[in-house]
C-alpha cells in the first residue's frame, strides 16, 4: 500500500538498510549538510540524526539522496514509471477533509511561536544563514479559491519570521501579486516532513489551479487525508511532521540569500517577501526533515527527475509515438539537460521536430540530445558514444538563440536570453550506416561479477 505517514516510509527504509541512525551529536551548522552532502556523493543511506545539538528534536535526512529511494517511496519498478505515474498525474483524486490528524498533536499560537526551537540548518559555508529546505507551501488563488503546492527555499529570519524565495514564473507568485493588488496579504500553510508521495507530487509542473496534494491522491490511488489549519483557511496532509501558519506580506520584503543552488553554483542574493508566522502545529515528538541541494545529485535532483521524465515522456508520446525513454541527467542538474530515445524515424527531420518540441514545454532543457533506442539513456557512456559516431555537428546540431534558459543558470543572468542546443544523434533516416558487431551466446554466460565476490575459480 502507498505510504500515507513520513515515518512509516523511515521504518520501511531502516528494514531495507536505506537508513542509518547517528546517535553522536551533530551540530546543524554545518555539520547535518556535511552528512547528507557525502551520503548523497555515495549514493548511501538516509540519516537518522538522534543527538542534534540545541535542540531536543531529531532530524531525518538525504531521504531522497538517490533514484531506487524514490522508486521505493513510490513503490514502483523503473519500468512502471510512464505508465503508473502518468496515470496518477491524469487521474487526480480529491483531498479527504477529516477532523484532526497526527499533525495537531502539539498547537502553538501567539507567543508560543518560536522558530528558534527548530534545528534549522545552516548547509554550506557561504549560506546566508539556515533555510528551510523541504517544506510544502500551500497556497490558494484570493479570486477563485484554486490551491497550489510547492518547494520554495526558506530563509530563517528572526523568532517569527521567514523570507520565501519563489521565481516571478512559479505560481505563489502569481497569488501573491494577486493578493498583493487588493491590498491583502496571502495566506501560507508550510508543511514539512510530508509522506513521501506528496513530496513528489510537488515536482510534477502541474498547470495553474491544479491542487498539487489531489495529484499525490491520483499517484496513491485514494485520497490524502488533510486537516484545517489554525489560524489560515488552508488545509495541510494530517500525517506531517511540522506545520508553519502564516502570512505572505503584501509589501515587506528583505535580502534572502545567498544560498547554495541545484545548480551547484550560489545563486543571487534576492529581495523576496516576509512570512508572518501565526500558528506552528507538530506531531509529539516531532522528526524535522533536512533537504541537501547543490551539486548533482542531492535530494533535490532526485524529487525532481521522475517527475520530469513522466510529464516530458506524456508530452512527446503524444506527439511521437516512436518516443521510448526519457532521461533527465544528474550532468545537467536535471533542469538544464535531458536524453530522449525514440524507435527509428519515420521521416526524415524527425529527431529535429521532437527536439524542437522538448524545448517548447515548460521545464525549458538546456540541453537536448536525441538517440535511437538501441542506445541507454540512463548510460552517459552509451550517449556520448553515440554523439561521437552518429552526429555530424554541422548537421546534426541545433541552436537555438535568445532562448528563455531554466532558472539559477548561472552562465546566464536572470535579465538576459540564453540559447539552447540540440543534437540529433540518431543513425540518420533512409540511408545506410556502420552496423554494431553482435556476439552469440551472452544470455548463456554467467554473472562473472557474483562468482568474483562469491570466490569462485
Amino acid at each position: 500500500m502507498p505510504f500515507d505517514d513520513p515515518r512509516d516510509f523511515c521504518e520501511c527504509l531502516e528494514e531495507q538498510r536505506e537508513l542509518i541512525r547517528i546517535p553522536d551529536e551533530v551540530d546543524p551548522a554545518y555539520e547535518v549538510g556535511a552528512y547528507i552532502r557525502k551520503t548523497s556523493d555515495q549514493q548511501g543511506p538516509a540519516i537518522l540524526f538522534e543527538n542534534v545539538k540545541g535542540h531536543d528534536m531529531c532530524m531525518v535526512g538525504g531521504i531522497f539522496a538517490s533514484r531506487r529511494r524514490v522508486l521505493l517511496a513510490l513503490e514502483y519498478d523503473q519500468e512502471d514509471i510512464y505508465e503508473r505515474f502518468g496515470h496518477g498525474i491524469a487521474n487526480p483524486i480529491p483531498n479527504r477533509l477529516v477532523d484532526t490528524g497526527p499533525c495537531k498533536e502539539v498547537i502553538l499560537k501567539g507567543d508560543e511561536v518560536d522558530l528558534s526551537r527548530l534545528p534549522i540548518p545552516i548547509y554550506s559555508e557561504q549560506d546566508g544563514g539556515a533555510f528551510v529546505t523541504h517544506g510544502i507551501q500551500i497556497s490558494k488563488d484570493p479570486e477563485d479559491g484554486t490551491k497550489n503546492a510547492s518547494i520554495y527555499r526558506m530563509h530563517y529570519s528572526g523568532k517569527r519570521e521567514f523570507s520565501i524565495h519563489a521565481e516571478k514564473h512559479h505560481h505563489m507568485t502569481h497569488q501573491h501579486a494577486k493578493a498583493r493588488a487588493r491590498g491583502e496579504p496571502l495566506e501560507v500553510a508550510v508543511a514539512m516532513g510530508c509522506d513521501p508521495v506528496v513530496m513528489l507530487a510537488t515536482q510534477v509542473g502541474a498547470p495553474y489551479g491544479v491542487d498539487e496534494i489531489e495529484i499525490a491522491g491520483g499517484l496513491k490511488g485514494k485520497p490524502v487525508d488533510v486537516v484545517k489549519c489554525e489560524t489560515v483557511d488552508l488545509e495541510v496532509p494530517a500525517t506531517t511532521e511540522i506545520v508553519f501558519e502564516g502570512l505572505l506580506h503584501p509589501e515587506r520584503r528583505e535580502d534572502h540569500g545567498p544560498f547554495g543552488e541545484y545548480s551547484g553554483y550560489y545563486g543571487e542574493i534576492t529581495h523576496s517577501p516576509i512570512m508572518e508566522v501565526t500558528a506552528i502545529t507538530h506531531r509529539r515528538d516531532p522528526v524535522y526533515h533536512a533537504g541537501l541541494t547543490g551539486m548533482p545529485m542531492t535530494e533535490n535532483h532526485f524529487l525532481k527527475q521522475i517527475p520530469y521524465e513522466v510529464t516530458l515522456y506524456q508530452d512527446l508520446k503524444s506527439k511521437f509515438r516512436g518516443i521510448r525513454k526519457i532521461h533527465y541527467t544528474a550532468a545537467g542538474c536535471i533542469d538544464y539537460m535531458v536524453f530522449i530515445g525514440m524507435e527509428p524515424q519515420r521521416f526524415a527531420g524527425e529527431a529535429r521536430s521532437v527536439i524542437l518540441a522538448a524545448m517548447a514545454t515548460p521545464n525549458r532543457p538546456k540541453f537536448v540530445v536525441v538517440v535511437n533506442d538501441d542506445i541507454d539513456v540512463f548510460d552517459h557512456i552509451q550517449v556520448l558514444w553515440a554523439i561521437s559516431t552518429r552526429v555530424r555537428p554541422a548537421d546534426d546540431v541545433i541552436i537555438i538563440p535568445n532562448y528563455n534558459t531554466p532558472a539559477l543558470d548561472p552562465s546566464f543572468s536572470q535579465h538576459e536570453l540564453g540559447s539552447a542546443m540540440g543534437i540529433d544523434a540518431t543513425r540518420p533516416f533512409g540511408k545506410p550506416f556502420a552496423e554494431v558487431p553482435a556476439f552469440r551466446g551472452m544470455d548463456r554466460v554467467p554473472d562473472l561479477l557474483a562468482m568474483m565476490r562469491a570466490g569462485q575459480p
